[in-house]
């Protein structure tokens, strides 16, 4: 059921940009991996969505607000070395 959230959002980002569809999978598979530290740690069930789910939201709004304009500022000056 989680894989289904995480694939949506993911598709979303990537029908937006490559950056933002990196950021996305990035983050949430390191979402994962902290639910699996704090599962280690902590010894008792953890739901698996909400760390991840909430780090892509983020990552996915901050790369398409912030990133994103820049990256294309970026590539509009041509660098002259």
């Amino acid at each position: 059921g989680d894989f289904i959230f995480y694939s949506v959002l993911v598709g979303k980002a990537a029908l937006y940009s490559f950056a933002t569809f990196a950021a996305c999978m990035l983050v949430i598979l390191a979402g994962l991996g902290g639910t699996l530290v704090l599962l280690a740690v902590w010894k008792q069930a953890l739901p698996a969505l909400p760390i991840s789910i909430f780090l892509g939201v983020t990552f996915y709004l901050l790369t398409r607000i912030v990133i994103e304009p820049w990256i294309e500022d970026v590539m509009r000056t041509p660098l002259y070395v």
